[in-house]
């Protein structure tokens, strides 16, 4: 289906350099709708019109041509939304929000419901992987979207626990919907599509900039009706989030962890804080006034049953990892027999092996 002239005209002026979300939301106020704002800013009768002479001088040719993006958007399967559409799904109440939102994937009804945004640090714990991932599947469970970054870590967690279980996920990306970044997500991207939707106010080239992810972080934090924080650093992007949602009187959770793990300290500084504990993936259902109906009743995963001395080994580890001579000092098992535990334990998917030690998942 081709785009309405408002799209095109909206995300041709986009990509001028000019553009940024506060010029643009002007334009859509003085004029209406994208088309009569492009129409003024090719006529010279925009407002701010300091800025556009420029574009229409030089950058105009290089930037767009608007049969060019017609055929762009028609291609990708793009959506432009604006804030005057019906399917606007950015509150009022959201400082400095978007002034357009490009849009594709395969299930739009992904937006307008409640959901979960499921957020934490890139440089995760296995335990902090292992709850993003359940949450997402219980979230979807009970007929949430799950709402993320597509950031490694966390997010990319959240965005697979979803999808396993044939749910609804949104990610939100800070650049370009052209654009795969961290291009090692490449699978995770397409999976998305076909699972929900992929979202971004940046135009078609933007490539990934620090200062944009931070910005990004209101429009996940405005999509989610409640917010999850599973494992966040005191100065990491997940803060932000949580931050953004406050101010938009959102429910905040999060997962508390230990003193000594720094991915712990800005989730533990949250609780401190006021946001309402998480101590178990299946609080999320509480939290949320959530039954389990939805897309099936949620059943907790067979654990396998393993013998006398991998027992012991999941004892000594008490939830938390351990290296290989801490669990031998604490099991009292000799280094072959625990060996051998050990190596039942992965394979049966009980233990990770991760950064040198053992982690129980």
């Amino acid at each position: 289906m081709p785009a309405s002239d408002d799209e095109v005209a909206a995300a041709v002026l986009s990509m001028l350099p000019c553009a940024n979300a506060t010029r643009l939301r002007e334009l859509w106020v003085d004029h209406g709708t994208g088309a009569a704002a492009l129409a003024a800013v090719q006529s010279g009768n925009a407002r701010n019109e300091k800025w556009f002479p420029y574009a229409r001088r030089v950058a105009w040719p290089k930037a767009c041509d608007v049969d060019v993006m017609q055929r762009v958007l028609l291609h990708r399967g793009t959506r432009v939304l604006l804030p005057y559409d019906p399917d606007w799904p950015i509150p009022e109440e959201l400082i400095n929000p978007p002034a357009l939102l490009f849009v594709e994937g395969s299930r739009f009804e992904a937006l307008g419901r409640p959901t979960v945004g499921i957020v934490g640090t890139r440089a995760a714990s296995p335990h902090g992987l292992a709850d993003a991932y359940e949450l997402a599947m219980l979230a979807v469970t009970a007929g949430l979207p799950v709402v993320s970054g597509l950031a490694i870590g966390i997010d990319a967690a959240a965005h697979r626990g979803a999808i396993d279980r044939d749910g609804l996920t949104i990610g939100v990306v800070a650049t370009g919907l052209d654009i795969t970044y961290p291009r090692r997500h490449v699978e995770l991207f397409a999976r998305v599509r076909d699972h929900g939707l992929i979202i971004g106010e940046y135009p078609f080239g933007v490539g990934p900039q620090g200062w944009r992810f931070p910005v990004r972080n209101r429009i996940i934090a405005a999509l989610s009706t409640t917010c999850v924080v599973v494992e966040a650093t005191t100065s990491g992007g997940a803060l932000s989030t949580a931050r953004h949602a406050l101010e938009l009187n959102r429910t905040i959770l999060a997962m508390p962890g230990s003193r000594r793990n720094p991915a712990a300290a800005g989730t533990n500084a949250l609780l401190r804080d006021g946001a309402t504990m998480l101590l178990e993936p299946r609080d999320l259902f509480v939290a949320t006034d959530r039954a389990t109906a939805g897309s099936g009743q949620w059943t907790e995963p067979a654990r396998p049953s393993v013998s006398h001395d991998a027992q012991l080994i999941l004892r000594s580890l008490a939830g938390d990892s351990a290296t290989l001579d801490q669990l031998l000092s604490s099991s009292g098992l000799g280094s072959g027999p625990a060996s051998a535990a050990l190596r039942e334990l992965e394979r049966v998917g009980r233990v990770e092996r991760k950064q040198g030690k053992f982690w129980p998942r």
